[in-house]
């Protein structure tokens, strides 16, 4: 049994299809358009051991800027935890944890998703949990604006291109708590489950994602060089919905906010480092889930 990271298995074809199956098998995701048109960086880091150039277990490591009230920390998002069934409980995952953190030593924030079987495994670690909150609009109490909003479609490389550059470049949607350079990830996100729900509106020069469902519409993101008021990319949008979920933290609107505890089987965990406390009541963007 070997230990590989980074580059050792994403530039390695044998590791790197092993590390998508192991994926696809264990969470449903699908990595391979995200890395055949080249949005896997080094930005995502797999900490893996394999054996006979097989993925038996892995730990992944995303980077980027978050943002709390305004300020700027350096923060690692930890996911795609997960171990070959044939090799479970033999503390594969726990040795590959502590080789991450102690490669972030350095890292301001490090934080995780875990689903309800393993919310007895990160406080070992030091993770404590965080209390997450939703926030939602009606439609009614939004004034709507006359502008042109196109759906896009990424299979279309410049639209891809521009989507992407966009991204890199975006400023935050919010200063309560957001995320920044981390493309690679918003990236998969409109690459998968997001792909059919991505507008343009030039007037702002934004891309928005909308997910609208029969219970509500759900505001994922907004993406844009410029600052954007989020209530007036609201206003220009087709929202059929009479409720609107922001997924993400809104700075203070001018219209009424309905806040209430994110009710989820699984749990947000924070290991906070550098004396910076992660607060409790804010959403983190659906967009930067790894």
């Amino acid at each position: 049994m070997n230990f590989v990271k980074g580059e050792a298995v994403r530039l390695n074809p044998q590791l790197k299809k092993s590390f998508f199956k192991l994926a696809n098998d264990t969470f449903g995701l699908d990595f391979e358009q995200w890395d055949e048109q080249g949005y896997w960086n080094d930005t995502y880091s797999p900490y893996a051991f394999e054996v006979g150039g097989e993925i038996i277990a892995n730990v992944s490591t995303s980077s980027g800027t978050m943002i709390l009230d305004g300020r700027q920390y350096k923060a690692v998002q930890i996911g795609t935890v997960m171990t070959n069934p044939k090799f479970q409980g033999k503390g594969l995952s726990r040795q590959l944890m502590d080789k991450v953190l102690e490669d972030h030593m350095s890292a301001q924030i490090i934080y995780l998703f875990a689903n309800k079987t393993v919310l007895d495994f990160y406080p070992k670690f030091g993770f404590e949990t965080r209390i997450q909150s939703t926030f939602t609009v009606d439609k009614k109490d939004i004034e709507a604006v006359h502008a042109e909003v196109k759906k896009v479609n990424l299979d279309d490389k410049p639209t891809r291109n521009l989507f992407y550059e966009t991204t890199v470049f975006r400023k935050s949607v919010s200063q309560k708590m957001s995320m920044v350079n981390n493309e690679n990830i918003v990236m998969f996100h409109a690459l998968t489950q997001y792909w059919d729900c991505i507008y343009y509106v030039p007037k702002f020069q934004a891309f928005v994602i909308l997910n609208e469902t029969a219970e509500h519409a759900e505001l994922v993101d907004v993406i844009s060089k410029e600052q954007v008021d989020v209530q007036e990319i609201l206003g220009c949008l087709p929202i059929q919905s009479e409720k609107i979920r922001l997924c993400f933290t809104p700075d203070n609107l001018q219209i009424p906010v309905i806040q209430n505890v994110l009710i989820e089987e699984g749990a947000m965990f924070v290991k906070n480092q550098k004396d910076i406390k992660y607060p409790n009541n804010v959403l983190y963007p659906y967009s930067g889930l790894a």
